[in-house]
């Protein structure tokens, strides 16, 4: 056709004619106007939502992304693809979670602004009891959600199990966040192992480096995604031959948590000084392990402070266990009496750094038969309440003097065997000496007076901050009031520890544990450690 020609079309065909506009409605011009101002609106407030989010939320892409480790390239199979749509369910649950708060929010606001920022002496807790980690949660620095687990028994795959569901994890941590915005949450990932549930390829034992990047990559996948402050790593009671391999998962681990700006914490089990060091050699090892330690079990072998003090950023001693619940040495006593405490602090001050170190007590007690073989009890705060009624109280605990002073005292053989141990000794922690079922008892508890002086201890060392297993309801509710005084700087200050000569009765140091102990801690109830 050429360009210039005229176009042509058939007069059977009638050429379009202009739209013409119909007039609407007034009602229904200002309910389309209506409808678009508060669309618009919504995006607006989404928008600024988004904006204000905390820009960490931004690594929860990297859930998915590739992470090279030493010898592998991982990719998590647990990550799944995040669409709109739970988008905008975490969003929702967490704004929901904010406004149904318990009407605490407030009053934390003010109670925080009391805190310093960064204290030279933080407090922390383990828990699973989260309804009393709502109530308290402006009272600590740090909190460890007790939540993580291994699947997989005696051989592991990498993954991990997780006591709250994924919209749980969303939810309380914006709750927790919300009550105390300076908070840092830092969940556990546990397991004792024992005959039935090892600690083996998760940390890359018998060759499988691929599952232990896999259990990496599912760890970083979790911080990631639930916008936690870090991970603490609780891997207790490993055999001997592990030590290496633990220490090359720390390794790994360490630099990818640190490359998210993220906080690294180890647990590990109490030490004390040996009298006289030397070295162990363990088969599987490469080197002996230096026995500069009194504890000769298998557990804090694995354990090398100052080596996990150059790669994580909290070390925390769990300095409880002292005298566990069983009737062979050292027999009936409290978890954490301050004369062992302080020989712990003496052995972990020379091996790691004052600010990584925390030391972690306990929040209960052992009931044991003195004179049968009945069955040894755990003994909370509440526990103790209705135990009281039944004996006499005593608190400082001198045990050598109860023995003198009791008449029946020469049938308590559950104890007396041991007396030994408690030569020279008072304790600060309070015990109750009572008859139940035809046996003669006693019950060691935790109650703010003997907590108060334990943490006086530990504040006249200088270290990072405290820890306890663990914040339940049923404690005494006057350590809260305590942790308040702490935190808000309104105690007055300690003087500095000066270092004590040695006691002339041989020191009393951690047994191993007894097997069944140790499979009742792998549980799924882990409320009582």
């Amino acid at each position: 056709m050429n360009p210039n020609d005229e176009p042509y079309t058939p007069e059977d065909l009638i050429r379009p004619v202009p739209y013409q506009a119909k007039k609407q409605p007034l009602w229904q011009t200002s309910l389309v106007s209506l409808t678009w101002f508060l669309l618009s609106g919504i995006s607006f407030y989404l928008g600024l939502q988004a904006l204000k989010a905390d820009p960490k939320t931004a690594s929860t892409q990297t859930g998915t992304e590739q992470v090279a480790f030493q010898n592998t390239t991982l990719k998590s199979d647990l990550a799944p693809t995040e669409g709109a749509w739970e988008s905008w369910k975490k969003w929702w649950n967490s704004n929901n979670t904010s406004s149904e708060s318990d009407g605490t929010s407030n009053t934390a606001s003010s109670f925080q602004s009391e805190i310093e920022e960064d204290p030279a002496f933080r407090a922390s807790t383990w828990f699973s009891d989260y309804e009393a980690m709502k109530r308290t949660v402006h009272l600590y620095n740090e909190i460890h959600p007790f939540i993580y687990g291994f699947k997989g028994r005696e051989t592991n795959n990498g993954d991990l199990y997780s006591l709250w569901g994924s919209a749980q994890k969303h939810a309380r941590v914006a709750e927790l966040k919300s009550l105390n915005p300076r908070v840092k949450i830092i969940p556990t990932i546990f397991r004792w192992e024992n005959k039935n549930e090892k600690i083996s390829e998760n940390i890359g034992l018998n060759g499988r480096n691929d599952i232990r990047d896999k259990h990496i990559q599912n760890i970083l996948y979790e911080v990631d995604t639930y916008g936690f402050d870090g991970i603490d790593i609780d891997y207790e009671g490993m055999s001997c031959e592990k030590k290496e391999k633990f220490e090359e998962f720390i390794v790994i681990l360490s630099k990818e948590i640190h490359k998210r700006g993220k906080l690294l914490s180890v647990a590990v089990h109490p030490k004390t000084a040996a009298k006289k060091s030397g070295l162990k050699a363990c088969k599987g090892l490469k080197e002996k392990i230096n026995m500069d330690f009194a504890e000769n079990w298998r557990g804090p072998m694995t354990h090398d402070y100052a080596f996990l003090a150059k790669h994580a950023d909290r070390v925390k001693v769990m300095a409880y266990e002292l005298h566990p619940r069983k009737y062979r040495n050292p027999g009936p006593g409290p978890q954490a009496p301050n004369v062992w405490i302080r020989n712990i602090i003496t052995y972990a001050k020379e091996r790691v750094p004052a600010k990584k170190l925390y030391m972690a007590i306990p929040t209960y007690g052992y009931d044991w038969a003195l004179n049968c073989n009945a069955k040894i009890k755990a003994v909370y705060w509440s526990d103790a309440l209705k135990r009281q009624q039944l004996g006499v109280t005593k608190q400082p605990t001198n045990i050598t003097q109860v023995l003198a002073d009791n008449k029946n005292s020469d049938s308590w053989t559950n104890l007396s065997k041991f007396s030994w141990v408690h030569q020279g000794k008072t304790y600060e922690d309070p015990s109750i000496w009572y008859k139940s079922e035809g046996c003669d008892r006693v019950a060691f508890f935790m109650n703010r007076k003997a907590f108060e002086e334990k943490m006086t201890l530990l504040r006249s060392y200088d270290i990072g901050g405290f820890s306890f297993w663990q914040l339940l309801s049923d404690n005494d509710p006057g350590i809260n009031d305590y942790l308040e005084l702490l935190v808000t700087n309104k105690l007055p200050p300690v003087p500095k520890a000066k270092k004590l000569p040695e006691t002339p009765n041989p020191d009393v140091k951690q047994a191993p544990p007894e097997e069944g102990q140790e499979e009742a801690k792998n549980t799924q109830d882990l409320v009582k450690k």
